[in-house]
């Protein structure tokens, strides 16, 4: 055998592992969260989604059916992706999928904001924290909620053990299947701990610690009820103005710390002082909280208080007091549909078991 043929064949030997590591690589790209819609309006959406390595030639679909008629490119090289898509149509649903380094999602699609006389359909729950049983029972409040179709949702916060540990936001978002095709809305829970992650994975309107917006004949009020915000002026000055500038016909109040409650963790007694006498000033219909893992709905001063902490965190016992009008122990999550005459509110179980509802008329 000739020196040159030898060379040859000991030149594939060392080369071969490199080769077969590169087209490892190459094939092992993969969407590892993601992709949903964020910060979406009657106009425009965010969408984002994150792949496992860096990926340079990103790009998304969208259109009002599933043959698509744009295409928006971001030729970031990164693991993390966020575009802006504008000129987006009020009240439609439009279609979409992502593409990284040639790697394509399933399609999905999402609701644009709807038209003040237009009705709406939506989900609010809270409190899925799923670390501690690998995520089953929050994985079956979220199945559940996939099968309703909602066209956006609202969390009350605490959706993860530890905000500050980003493997516990890509559990959420992977048994999360929902988000792929609706904007949840979330708002700050202990748990989150101001970490990093909780601003990177959602975007805001406005301020990324209180925010509102309009969707079809309701006005949402998002607020942080931690120590560190909830005695903050700013915060209930620019609450104050938002109620006064509010003209929908309903408007709904979520944050985490509940101002009434029966379960293990109790009423927290400030927000009572700063902010329950605003909602029965301005005639704030409903106020969704979590923090507590139970469920529980009680009336103050002709203001609905909706304890909604049954997301998938280890439930917690339950009782009565003198504002509760329906409380259980169980895992579940809230419905509602709204137009200008009516809201429509139910409480369901994972199962489907309709075990609470009330209806607001205007």
């Amino acid at each position: 055998m000739s020196k040159k043929i030898i060379l040859i064949i000991v030149s594939l030997i060392i080369l071969a592992p490199s080769i077969q590591i590169k087209g490892k690589l190459s094939q092992n790209i993969s969407i590892e969260l993601g992709p949903y819609p964020q910060n979406t309006n009657q106009n425009s959406t965010d969408i984002i989604w994150q792949t496992n390595i860096n990926t340079e030639n990103n790009s998304i679909h969208i259109g009002l059916n599933n043959e698509f008629d744009r295409i928006i490119y971001e030729n970031n090289n990164t693991d993390f992706h966020k575009i802006r898509i504008d000129d987006l149509e009020s009240s439609e649903q439009y279609y979409y999928k992502v593409i990284s380094n040639g790697i394509e999602s399933n399609i999905f699609s999402f609701h644009t904001s709807f038209n003040e006389n237009e009705s709406i359909e939506f989900i609010v729950y809270g409190d899925t924290r799923g670390v501690w049983d690998q995520w089953k029972n929050a994985k079956i409040v979220a199945k559940a909620i996939e099968s309703e179709k909602p066209q956006f949702a609202l969390h009350t916060g605490d959706f993860v053990n530890d905000g500050r540990i980003v493997s516990q936001w890509i559990d959420f978002f992977s048994i999360s299947n929902y988000t792929h095709n609706c904007t949840l809305y979330p708002v700050l829970g202990n748990h989150e701990y101001y970490g990093i992650s909780y601003f990177k994975y959602f975007t805001f309107p406005d301020n990324k610690y209180w925010y509102s917006f309009d969707n079809g004949p309701i006005h949402f009020i998002g607020l942080d009820s931690n120590k560190l915000n909830r005695f903050n002026p700013n915060q209930t000055i620019w609450l104050i103005k938002d109620l006064i500038d509010n003209k929908r016909p309903y408007t709904i109040v979520f944050f985490h710390h509940p101002p009434y409650s029966s379960g293990n963790h109790g009423s927290t007694y400030p927000l009572r002082l700063i902010w329950t006498p605003l909602f029965s000033i301005f005639n704030v219909d409903i106020v969704f909280n979590g923090h507590d893992h139970c469920y529980e709905r009680g009336r103050v001063n002709d203001v609905n208080y909706i304890l909604t902490g049954g997301g998938g965190a280890p439930l917690y016992k339950v009782g009565e007091k003198w504002w509760t009008i329906k409380s259980e122990q169980t895992y579940h999550y809230c419905i509602i549909k709204a137009d200008q005459k009516a809201l429509i509110y139910e409480a369901k179980k994972p199962d489907g078991t309709l075990f609470d509802s009330f209806t607001i008329e205007k």
